[in-house]
């Protein structure tokens, strides 16, 4: 057994402040990696989240330099 922290979609949208279909979005379109756990719902592993954040960041931060 792993002790990989997994988030549910529930903890993405708490932390990011967002809609649970913005996450389910950003799932879907491969922004942000997900795996499904025996009964299907989404896991999110707490590395690939932060991955996501600094992806996000650095596309928001290099976006501001126009």
């Amino acid at each position: 057994m792993s002790d990989e922290e997994l988030l549910t979609i529930r903890d993405v949208v708490k932390e990011f402040d967002v809609n649970e279909k913005t996450v389910r979005r950003w799932i879907q379109s491969g922004e942000l990696n997900a795996t499904r756990d025996v009964v299907g719902r989404y896991r999110i592993a707490r590395a690939d989240l932060e991955d996501f954040r600094q992806r996000r960041m650095k596309k928001y931060n290099d976006g501001d330099k126009r």
